[in-house]
């Protein structure tokens, strides 16, 4: 057993688009890292290492968590930097896949590894084995493959595969630094080609490109039918090979063409003359501009195979195939497509049993146990749920039955039988409570024990497998109170996109009260993501029963619909306001318990935790910023966006933005003379603009998180992390912050600052009459409204200034009109 892994400095040697991300996200999780390339034949040694830094700015989406943190990452190359070697606690090699320049970059820096190091390879599917022969005997126990998928950043996956000689001690180190550290999501495999993630994945698409030239389907045919209605990413299937690259893909197809010679399916392992057309044209698919699609203007072509021109992208499913598609239930899904005589179902059925016949028939080679599988092709490749959950959701006996017959009959792509613990028929599945099935073991193997995984209260959770959100307090059609027997509230909400509406505002209330009086803390933790998408205020207003569109106003609809348009008046959001919400005082009323409702939570008796992923817009962001610490995930998007409808944050959110403004004035004034107007200038910025960080450290760049708050890489480690903060909180006597009543405001100078710098927006034509409105109004509750510059004012003030400017927003025309135009199109009016 090796010695207490501790990694302080990485070096990632090779600086193409998988070395330099790696770099990136090393540096996100802040890993001091060091990124070698070969030296540039002219000029600074470092060029090459530094146009690929350069590089990483243009992404998108962005590898780096903010563009400020690529300074971070330490250029190096071959020639003038390899002691530098010696400090690094685990080097990963990046470099193109080729077995030969590997293993000769291996001889090159073994001599500077220092003895304690990891060396890892990032192979997407070559051999560690054989790779592991080009270094050194006596490091080759310390010798790995630590493959990311594309993006880094965001790909929860990665596979650790190690060599006959690896130490078992130091995989789980590196298994622990890769989860908690970094926040992936490990998955161990066995040393085949393309291991399991490429190997199924890759199948997969190999599969749907033969059925579908048998079934004669187009390429935006098959996209329309292989994405979001089987639960795979909206880039489905060939749209996903335009953003991985022809190129790239050619390479993975023909790792196991070249060393799967032995598989049933290997005559299935060859790419089509198209295929090979686009890669010689150079057409290699987003990073060339063109592949198998191509957007001229606004509209995408797609490559028609019969011409191989390009044409618009036009393909619509069957309405028949369509109604299948929409059916939740897996077992009635297959069922209705394998009996269905239409092409577009028959190509779907046809899919699906042949992936299901390979996962089966390799899964003793490629994996320890199904988990394996499922979570490496869920997390790899974007699927709600991978091959043996969807087998098994469908109805094991029914399915395999099905499969059976079809081979028998010479339908399917090989004619391998299934192998027999595949059709014992005591089976229901491959997952259980007690865990996965393995056939090598022939039992079900329960979860990795590392002490890593104690961290994750509810890990990814998989068909078959038993989950209890602890014990219930209270719950509401809205909202869920339920705590885990350690003293810890945990709230909940059950709205769509957890969106927030008048019975959560309630369920918050008497959720700091239950906190307040039986518990430690209260955690607002929700079960999936996103944290909350916003307030529904227009529902709140109404409190009528809406219907579930999501989006920050998508439950508005309903109320919208309910407007009858008449041929004389025609109607609009006027009539809607005026008939549905009644009376203004109640509108009002509403919006001072959402003023409310982020008070109790800033100055609860207990501490509060606002544990975010994903999105938190609005009154999410709101509730977050008024909670005594956020502890939020890397991939969180956080902002203040009213402005998109034509209202200003009116829970709270301008009254605690100018109060951390005033706060950072009082720390830097000199002579006691306070000037808030530099520090408040960020703050309007991203009110008025509707600015969403895109990631919680521009949140915290942007003010949304405070250096006291928490950054977690690993979503799965949030609750657990959040339960932590809470009890730290608490080890020193929490007490809620003292109410402040002297907040210094810029005033009316301030505001005539903010209304030049619009004007001029205004008259270049860059805002609108109304975008200059609303502009004003967030300026004048953010500057504490008409007085004096320096004036001292109190949290009610501001809170009153912004439920005022609210609400004679929500009066005009314009306002209304964008209200509505976001319920229509989902897209913000600019009027």
């Amino acid at each position: 057993m090796s010695k207490n892994l501790q990694i302080r400095k990485v070096a990632v040697l090779g600086a193409g688009v998988m070395g330099a991300q790696i770099a990136a996200h090393l540096t996100n999780a802040n890993v001091e890292t060091l990124l070698f390339e070969l030296p540039a034949k002219e000029g600074d040694p470092n060029g090459n290492v530094n146009k690929a830094l350069d590089g990483l700015k243009k992404l998108d989406p962005a590898p780096i968590s903010s563009p400020s943190r690529i300074t971070y990452i330490q250029p190096a190359n071959y020639e003038q930097h390899l002691e530098k070697l010696r400090e690094c606690d685990l080097i990963i090699e990046a470099i193109a896949e080729r077995i030969d320049w590997k293993s000769d970059l291996y001889r090159k820096v073994a001599p500077f590894v220092n003895a304690n190091a990891i060396f890892a390879t990032n192979t997407s599917g070559l051999s560690i084995n054989t790779l592991a022969e080009a270094f050194p005997e006596n490091l080759r126990h310390r010798f790995c493959g630590i493959h990311f998928f594309n993006p880094p950043r965001y790909m929860h996956l990665v596979e650790l595969i190690p060599c006959k000689g690896t130490e078992a001690g130091l995989l789980d180190q590196l298994e622990t630094f890769l989860v908690s550290t970094l926040g992936k999501g490990v998955v161990r495999a066995k040393d085949t080609p393309n291991f399991i993630a490429n190997r199924i994945g890759v199948f997969s698409m190999l599969a749907t490109k033969h059925h579908a030239a048998a079934f004669n389907l187009g390429f935006d045919m098959v996209d329309a039918l292989t994405g979001r209605y089987l639960g795979r990413p909206k880039s489905a299937t060939f749209r996903t090979l335009d953003v991985v690259g022809l190129d790239v893909f050619a390479h993975v197809v023909n790792t196991m063409r070249e060393n799967l010679t032995e598989d049933p399916w290997h005559k299935h392992f060859e790419l089509p003359s198209w295929f090979n057309y686009l890669v010689d044209q150079g057409s290699l698919g987003q990073k060339t501009k063109r592949g198998i699609y191509q957007k001229i203007g606004k509209e995408i072509h797609v490559l028609d195979l019969h011409t191989r021109e390009y044409r618009l992208s036009d393909a619509k499913v069957d309405d028949g195939v369509k109604e299948i598609l929409r059916e939740r239930d897996w077992a009635k899904k297959l069922a209705a497509l394998r009996n269905s005589q239409h092409p577009q179902a028959q190509f779907l059925w046809s899919t699906f049993r042949d992936v299901f016949h390979y996962c089966a028939l390799h899964l003793d080679v490629i994996a320890d146990n199904a988990r394996d599988v499922d979570l490496a092709v869920r997390w790899g490749f974007g699927w709600d749920r991978g091959p043996f959950e969807i087998w098994q959701a469908a109805g094991w006996q029914q399915v395999t039955g099905w499969i059976a017959a079809d081979i028998a009959a010479g339908k399917a792509m090989a004619d391998m039988p299934l192998p027999v613990w595949v059709a014992d028929t005591s089976r229901a599945g491959v997952h259980t409570p007690q865990g996965s099935y393995s056939p090598i073991t022939k039992s079900n193997q329960a979860r990795s024990k590392l002490s890593v995984y104690q961290r994750q209260l509810f890990p990814e959770h998989l068909l078959g497998e038993v989950r209890h959100y602890g014990e219930t307090v209270f719950e509401t059609d809205e909202v869920r109170l339920w705590h885990m027997g350690d003293g810890i509230a945990i709230l909940s909400f059950k709205s769509k996109m957890h969106t927030v509406s008048n019975e959560v505002l309630d369920g918050i209330l008497r959720a700091v009260d239950e906190a307040e009086t039986h518990f430690t803390a209260l955690i607002l933790w929700q079960v999936e993501p996103p944290f909350s998408a916003g307030a529904n205020l227009l529902q709140l207003m109404q409190g009528v029963q809406e219907t579930p569109d999501t989006g920050m106003f998508g439950k508005l609809k309903g109320a919208v619909s309910r407007v009858k348009y008449t041929a004389a008046g025609g109607g609009g959001m006027g009539d809607l306001f005026n008939a549905a919400t009644g009376n203004v005082p109640k509108v009002e009323a509403v919006v001072a318990k959402f003023q409310q409702v982020s008070m109790r939570l800033k100055y609860a008796q207990v501490p509060t935790i606002a544990a975010v992923d994903g999105l938190a817009l609005g009154g999410g962001c709101e509730f977050s910023i008024h909670c005594t610490r956020i502890v939020a995930t890397l991939e969180s998007y956080i902002g203040l966006v009213e402005v998109g409808v034509g209202l200003l944050p009116a829970g709270g959110g301008c009254k605690e933005m100018a109060q951390r403004a005033a706060q950072e004035a009082q720390r830097f004034a000199n002579d006691n003379r306070i000037d808030v107007f530099p520090y408040l200038r960020r703050y309007f910025q991203n009110i008025a603009m509707g600015e969403v960080a895109k990631s919680a450290e521009m949140a915290r760049e942007m003010g949304y998180l405070r250096q006291s708050d928490r950054i977690v890489l690993n979503k799965f480690e949030l609750l657990h992390i959040a339960k932590e903060e809470a009890k730290a909180l608490n080890a020193t006597a929490y007490r809620p912050p003292l109410h402040q009543r002297r907040i210094a405001v810029a005033g009316r100078t301030g505001i005539a600052t903010l209304k030049a710098a619009m004007l001029n927006m205004r008259e270049g034509n860059f805002i609108s009459e109304h975008d200059y409105n609303i502009g004003c109004r967030v300026a004048e509750t953010l500057c504490g409204g008409d007085v004096e510059a320096g004036s001292l004012v109190d949290e009610q003030w501001l809170l009153d200034l912004e439920r005022r400017n609210f609400m004679e927003l929500l009066a005009t025309e314009k306002t209304q009109a964008r209200i509505e135009h976001m319920l229509k199109n989902g897209k913000p009016l600019r009027n």
